[in-house]
């Protein structure tokens, strides 16, 4: 079973960095070609602004709960690497404890966004206006599974290191 689970593991941090490559290929594209139509052609898309700011939102969540997931953000490490094994897993497990309770406010806090949003349409798109923000809470989801897996862990008597596989304790 730990074997599936670290092979589920890579193939989602590879459908992950695909996407994310993706959605950040069509976002410039899409910029660039509304600064072309824009400022070359006077006749800039009623999307122009619209989609890419779409995509933007989507990028940072949906990227940042990926990124995360693969240990591509920034740590610092300097004073954590130099505490021994025990008080190290302490500190590290209540930081992210920390990390879920505040995800998790995050998470009930987006609720409201998405509901008032929700009346609202895009005049240049047509989309609801609450398609911004759900990306809020999906990625916000993604970094609780992945705060999840590593307080889980740390419960079985590891530390946390950005890349290591926790899928095998």
């Amino acid at each position: 079973m730990p074997g599936q689970f670290a092979s589920a593991i890579r193939i989602l941090r590879s459908i992950g960095g695909v996407l994310s490559g993706v959605v950040l290929v069509t976002f410039t594209s899409l910029v660039l070609y509304s600064v072309v139509m824009r400022y070359f052609v006077a006749r800039p898309p009623i999307w122009g602004e619209e989609v890419p700011k779409l995509l933007f939102v989507w990028m940072i969540f949906i990227g940042a709960g990926f990124a995360y997931l693969a240990g591509a953000n920034i740590r610092m490490t300097v004073l954590i690497d130099k505490v021994p094994k025990a008080p190290r897993r302490a500190i590290e497990l209540l930081m992210h404890i920390c990390i879920a309770i505040m995800l998790l406010v995050i998470l009930w806090y987006s609720q409201p966004i998405i509901r008032l949003t929700s009346g609202f349409t895009s005049l240049a798109t047509g989309l609801s206006q609450d398609w911004t923000y759900w990306a809020l809470p999906l990625g916000t989801i993604l970094l609780l599974m992945n705060e999840a897996r590593r307080i889980l862990h740390l419960l079985r008597g590891g530390i946390d290191t950005p890349t290591e596989d926790h899928s095998n304790g």
